[in-house]
């Protein structure tokens, strides 16, 4: 079974339905204003000294063209900081331990690690800044969570989770990391199909913020499994423009055609498949692999094999979403070619 299996989120207003790489959308909505509570974490990921000038923009706060075009994240050639937020349920439902925490912490070490060995395979510099005490937040949610298979939290956790990432990107971390862009990765301590709120060529400065919705345990296999490394790399890269590839993707140049050419070229790519071969979980590598049209996707090289036979793939800039004008209720309109930085030439 796949990682995050395509599911739909019936928006209240219209019957038409929104779809990213296994995230939901989530509307405007009145959001409360949860209490946040730093904790002690694992050791911390290097620190870099300030750099302005790197990243969308410097340290300002105005959202460029180019921002509102890849989003909070930016593309993963970039430096980036990954926002850890904990969240638990009322008092009497889950919560997260501090060894669960630091048990996906050390899910998350490997996860950026393995991400910044496979970005230096196609000549590109991997810079993702996590652990540190001002990136983790431990807070305790208003709300029950729903888990389960559906992928989807409803959408006033979208549109509370929209507000709170806005509350913690500050300037302070701007100035501490030397980058404005910023991906959150938002933990939910009950069983789940974890998945990706991305923003779409179509948003301009809407649904900025990106953020992946990890489960403490993976809902496919028997209770108390914790969730994989290679599940916290494959929703992480989903920040950054990795598209599915496996059936029921919702990407649009996801084709039967395209899946086939995937498996029988890299059938150990992340983005098709996150377990061993056997599929059972592996706690202790990430047996995958960033394939080439992956690679491509996020702006790690210039093209890939196959291009000429599916040229949608290449229709886009890299580190890039766009919407169904057929299926999804967001407006639809052509959106300019190009990208704000050229791709690194394959190694």
């Amino acid at each position: 079974m796949k990682n995050t299996p395509l599911r739909l989120l019936a928006l209240a207003a219209a019957a038409a339905l929104a779809l990213s790489a296994c995230m939901p959308r989530a509307q405007s909505l009145a959001a409360r204003e949860p209490e946040i509570q730093t904790i002690a974490t694992p050791a911390p990921s290097p620190t870099p000294a300030p750099t302005p000038g790197q990243g969308l923009g410097g340290w300002t706060f105005e959202r460029t063209p180019e921002q509102q075009k890849y989003g909070s994240a930016g593309l993963l050639a970039w430096p980036c900081v990954l926002y850890s937020l904990y969240l638990d349920e009322p008092e009497g439902g889950a919560v997260w331990s501090e060894e669960d925490i630091a048990r996906s912490q050390q899910n998350l070490a490997l996860a950026v690690d393995w991400i910044t060995e496979q970005a230096a395979g196609y000549g590109a510099r991997a810079r993702l800044y996590y652990g540190s005490d001002d990136l983790v937040a431990h807070l305790r949610y208003s709300a029950p969570f729903a888990g389960g298979e559906a992928a989807d939290e409803g959408q006033t956790f979208y549109a509370d989770m929209d507000k709170l990432c806005a509350r913690l990107d500050t300037a302070e971390l701007a100035e501490s990391y030397g980058t404005t862009n910023i991906g959150f990765l938002v933990f939910l301590p009950v069983a789940g199909c974890s998945f990706t709120m991305v923003h779409y060529l179509e948003d301009g400065s809407s649904f900025y913020y990106e953020y992946s919705c990890l489960y403490k345990d993976n809902v496919f296999f028997p209770a108390g499994t914790f969730e994989m490394p290679a599940v916290y790399a494959h929703e992480i890269l989903h920040l950054f423009g990795a598209p599915d590839l496996y059936e029921g993707s919702g990407d649009l140049y996801v084709t039967p055609e395209l899946i086939d050419y995937v498996t029988a070229n890299w059938p150990d790519a992340i983005m098709y498949d996150t377990y061993n071969a056997d599929g059972t979980p592996e706690y202790d590598s990430i047996p995958k692999s960033i394939c080439p049209l992956t690679a491509f996707r996020l702006g790690l090289c210039a093209g890939f094999p196959g291009a000429e036979q599916f040229p949608e793939v290449t229709r886009d800039p890299p580190g890039t979403y766009r919407l169904d004008p057929e299926t999804d209720a967001a407006p639809f309109a052509e959106i300019g070619g190009g990208t704000a930085a050229a791709p690194v030439p394959a190694a």
